[in-house]
């Protein structure tokens, strides 16, 4: 159990000297083995959010008058719904402890965030909390599972209970503010008289303290709430591990990792004088948390000469970064391998690899909901969105499963989607756009590394909308259309964050275009790389569910001139060869490929034309996976961006020709569309070998694992029908996730169902 300094945090035993049960195995007279914060029997009962441990279970509350006053006034007020392990006093009395209301009973974490983010409010009190009231909090229960022992807030009146999605979401926020305006908004018929009408439409008391603003806009049980998240910092060292191990492994492109090591150590000395040396630590951090709610509601002033540390010291204490930085910590998971001794940690929050990335994306959705609370944006918030849409991604998928079903003519996949990644994106968007990323302008007052940040921000976005909609078959949120994409500069961050003149001198070595003339292929060329492939995908997108083309075949042409005049214009240093050992460069190759293999196949599928360059490319796409796992094996280091071009590039481009193999295995059945030669003994050499490689690199902890399994054993199913020397006989293991496949008609029906070509790739970090 890990616990806090303060004495009464230690675990108590009952008058018989065992160990206290948690509440449901306590009520259903189960035996529990009292593991926590969390124990196994409601784990495996998925009772995980009502699994806590009640410091007094057969006391019952004490209400005050007002209390009481309070729930008849508002009728329907309840006071049941769990939110905070908290017990609350009014004028010194005793308090039983409240559940929480993160979610309803019976609901596991995973349904809870499964679920629209919604709004953090409190129903309304006659009686409410000041801003004055005192409040001394000696330890806490954390919903999350990090911290095991209780509460009591003592003060002046009773804290009304935090509820989610109720009835004062819909309250004016204190601090909002519209964000972007364009040129049909209603801010520029007065434009012209902005001059005149500053001083009047200026608000009074501008100057004073927010203090009162805060107080009324967030309750104490949303500081108590953020003060449980904010004890994660206990497990500070053991994150910034794990994000160091990830570094290493894979840096990305989008965010500098200087920028994170900025925020860990702002972050541990601010943790560390508030509560090191304290008698009552938890009342500290409840201090603390007040401060982030302080901080996130003062918009950041910025200067052109903001240096980067001085930009973190500003911004590190906001609930904004704080869900970046643990974003980042659940994204780290998914590149430090199964088997590293972090994960074997005894401190581990959450004992395992799943625990912790449970509890990495929990905080971090309760980080932006405390922000939303506000209704502040910043470029933090936009940061923060951006990484959580990422490891909600990585956690849940891109928003596609298979499931058994029935499909004319024998038996199909019916897809069962996830909406939580579909949904982040909509909410990064929304950001985006409300901070005016889409249209970049000159600021004079933004340092050069953040104006090349938001760059990196808006191309990463823009990436991830395009990788949904193809996934989805839905039109794209962000389009070129009505956008002002900039491609970053190719500089690496350590040229982004330098002083003016090491920036300079790094400047001078750009070409007219903006890439780097000394041939490194660094971040700054990957973000740039990845802006123009995007923008193919968009044309992709509108070839394939655009409406109103009539010539689908002369679109999909131009399409392919235009990827590759773009391409033959990039930098010598980005030309891959057969003699490239980089991994980053073959990867771009086999961005290039797969971006004609998603042409290629919308056109066989509009107007049934293109079969002989598709199982071309699909060929190439191969043979190229192959040889760079061939030689990367022989080195004994297997690269991130490799396995996700095996899964996301590899496995369509193998379905492609396994479609192929199968139809023409079956000449009397389907004629043969192609007249060109079909090497079909090198095909089913290459797909076995493809097929080891993917059981081998593939992870199960994936977010799209079920469908690349799908897409495996489909792939063997159609080896095994066409190596056999019979096709009546029936095989062993001729099911595909427990249906049974029949006839080649059936299972050719059932091949041709399966969106090989929707599996993306993604292109942000």
């Amino acid at each position: 159990m890990i616990s806090t300094n303060h004495p009464e945090n230690m675990e108590r035993k009952r008058r018989n000297g065992q160990l206290p049960s948690c509440e449901p195995c306590r009520k259903s007279k189960l035996g529990c083995d009292h593991t926590r914060p969390i124990c196994n029997r409601c784990v495996r009962r998925g009772r995980t959010e009502e699994c806590f441990y009640h410091p007094s279970p057969l006391t019952k509350p004490r209400q005050s008058n007002a209390t009481v006053q309070s729930r008849n006034q508002v009728p329907g007020a309840s006071y049941s719904i769990r939110d905070l392990s908290v017990s609350s006093t009014v004028s010194g009395s005793s308090a039983a402890h409240r559940p929480s209301a993160l979610t309803k009973p019976r609901e596991s974490k995973a349904a809870a965030i499964r679920k629209p983010r919604q709004k953090l409010t409190h129903r309304p009190s006659q009686n409410q909390s000041s801003p004055n009231a005192n409040v001394s909090v000696n330890a806490s229960v954390s919903p999350i599972g990090t911290h095991s022992v209780s509460v009591s807030v003592s003060a002046s009146v009773s804290a009304s209970p935090l509820t989610i999605g109720e009835s004062h979401a819909w309250e004016k926020r204190p601090f909002a503010n519209p964000g972007f305006l364009g040129l049909t908004s209603y801010s520029d018929n007065v434009t012209g008289y902005a001059a005149v009408l500053d001083h009047a439409m200026r608000p009074h008391g501008s100057g004073s303290s927010p203090s009162g603003s805060i107080a009324a806009a967030v309750d104490s049980r949303q500081v108590e709430l953020g003060a449980q998240v904010l004890m994660l910092l206990d497990h500070l060292a053991l994150f910034e591990e794990l994000l160091e191990k990830r570094f290493a492994i894979w840096e990305g492109w989008i965010f500098s990792t200087q920028m994170f090591r900025c925020i860990v150590e702002v972050l541990r000395d601010l943790y560390r004088d508030t509560t090191e040396g304290m008698q009552d630590k938890y009342a500290s951090v409840l201090e603390l948390s007040r401060t982030f709610f302080r901080n996130t509601a003062t918009e950041i002033e910025l200067r052109a000469s903001m240096t980067l540390s001085e930009y973190v010291a500003l911004s590190a204490a906001r609930w904004d970064t704080y869900a970046l930085l643990l974003s980042s910590i659940g994204y780290s998971i998914y590149h430090v391998p199964q088997d590293d001794p972090i994960f074997q940690s005894g401190i581990l929050p959450g004992n395992d690899r799943k625990g912790l990335r449970r509890i990495a994306l929990a905080a971090s959705d309760i980080c932006l909901q405390l922000c939303d609370k506000l209704g502040m944006i910043s470029d933090t918030l936009c940061c923060a969105i951006l990484q959580h849409s990422v490891l909600v991604h990585h956690t849940y998928g891109t928003g596609g499963k298979f499931v058994p079903g029935w499909r004319k003519p024998g038996f199909g996949l019916m897809k069962r989607t996830d909406y939580r990644t579909w949904q982040k994106l909509g909410d990064l968007t929304t950001i985006l756009f409300a901070l005016g990323l889409h249209q970049a302008g000159d600021d004079k007052n933004t340092p050069f590394f953040l104006s090349e940040l938001r760059k990196r921000v808006m191309v990463g976005a823009y990436g991830m909308d395009k990788d949904l909609a193809l996934f989805l078959g839905r039109p794209p949120r962000i389009c070129k259309q009505y956008c002002n994409i900039q491609s970053p500069l190719d500089l690496t961050w350590e040229e982004l964050i330098a002083p003016p003149t090491v920036r300079q001198a790094a400047l001078q070595k750009l070409d007219a275009q903006g890439w780097n003339t000394e041939g490194k292929l660094g971040s700054g060329a990957r973000a740039r790389t990845v802006h123009l492939a995007c923008l193919i995908r968009e044309d992709i997108l509108e070839l394939s569910i655009g409406q109103g083309r009539d010539n689908v075949e002369e679109h999909a042409e131009r399409v392919l001139k235009r990827a590759r005049q773009w391409r033959s214009e990039l930098p010598a240093f980005l030309h891959w060869g057969p003699e490239s050992t980089s991994p980053e460069l073959a990867s771009l190759h086999l961005e290039f490929l797969h971006q004609d293999f998603l042409i290629y196949s919308t056109l066989v599928k509009r107007v049934g034309k293109g079969h002989d360059a598709l199982i071309k490319v699909s060929l190439e796409i191969i043979t190229c996976l192959l040889d760079l796992l061939s030689v990367q094996m022989r080195a004994l280091k297997i690269y991130i961006l490799t396995t996700y071009d095996l899964c996301y590039v590899g496995l369509p481009a193998a379905g492609a020709l396994a479609t192929e193999l199968l139809r023409r295995s079956q000449p009397t059945l389907e004629p043969v569309l192609s007249s060109a030669p079909f090497p079909r003994s090198e095909i089913i050499q290459k797909l076995s070998i493809l097929i080891s490689h993917t059981d081998t690199f593939i992870q199960q902890h994936e977010g799209d694992y079920e469908i690349a399994l799908q897409g495996q054993l489909l792939i063997r199913q159609v080896l095994d029908r066409v190596l056999s020397p019979t096709t009546e006989q029936a095989f062993p293991d001729s099911s595909v996730n427990g249906m049974t496949i029949g006839d080649d008609v059936d299972f050719m029906a059932l091949l041709e169902s399966f969106d090989w070509e929707q599996e993306i790739r993604p292109t942000f970090s």
